[in-house]
């Protein structure tokens, strides 16, 4: 639940992308009535919630069951994803990684760059601030998904390497939240990382996928005055996975 002391503009990105079969319910309510949202089709087939309210408290609800796969109908150009963005600086750290761990094969290099995220850094939420970028959590050896997701994607551009940022659901991780993970485009296609190892890929649903967190925050709102009330996230598989280990070749689906 979300309160504003102003009028306000909300997007909301929480919704798995239309790809799945998904039988769900979107409820958005304000002040308890509720409304309906306009909804956009974003890249990558996510879909965006906008709705725009008087001062008061916003409220959204999703509840969905999924089965199958969702394989991916679109591919924009990789090449999108090979540079710095918002929170990505691949400049700051094209030395180290050329160094550390340039040289090897695109897989070997990426497997190489998550195990020593996953070895280096502390799962510490505390350490992230809303600001950091890739450089700021490299720095701080630790933070949270979003700063792990950030750090690989800037090692792996780093290396010649696409990668992208993808917001999920991801069953089995605890405590239950958004996730945020990384692709890496190899071989024709894109296969996902998670330096974290809090969850299993296999059964991760994608919400939204973009250059880093600034295009696929779950939700953003202009202005300011915005309070975030409460939050619960729930997502759970019909059979518990092993979390697969860094050489095991996992896609998104």
């Amino acid at each position: 639940m979300l309160r504003a002391a102003h009028p306000t503009e909300y997007r909301i990105l929480a919704t798995p992308v239309p790809a799945y079969a998904a039988r769900e319910r979107v409820v958005v309510a304000f002040d308890g009535e509720e409304i309906v949202p306009e909804t956009v089709e974003e890249r990558h087939g996510q879909r965006e919630l906008r709705v725009s309210t008087p001062a008061g408290e916003l409220s959204f609800s999703l509840q969905a069951e999924i089965e199958g796969s969702a394989p991916i109908p679109w591919m924009d150009d990789p090449q999108r994803y090979a540079a710095t963005s918002r929170y990505v600086d691949v400049d700051a750290v094209r030395a180290f990684a050329s160094e550390r761990f340039g040289g090897a094969e695109p897989r070997v290099a990426v497997e190489a760059i998550v195990r020593w995220i996953a070895r280096s850094f502390e799962y510490r939420p505390e350490l992230s601030d809303l600001d950091d970028t890739s450089t700021d959590s490299l720095q701080k050896s630790g933070g949270m998904c979003r700063d792990y997701a950030h750090v690989t994607i800037a090692l792996v551009r780093a290396l010649g390497i696409p990668a992208r940022y993808v917001s999920v659901y991801a069953p089995q991780l605890q405590p239950q939240d958004f996730h945020a993970v990384a692709e890496v485009f190899i071989d024709e296609q894109w296969w996902l990382v998670d330096a974290t190892f809090l969850a299993p890929r296999a059964s991760m649903i994608r919400i939204s996928t973009g250059l880093d967190a600034e295009e696929t925050a779950w939700a953003t709102n202009t202005g300011s005055g915005v309070t975030l009330r409460s939050m619960r996230v729930d997502a759970t598989n019909d059979e518990t996975l092993e979390i697969e280990s860094s050489d095991e070749w996992v896609q998104l689906r």
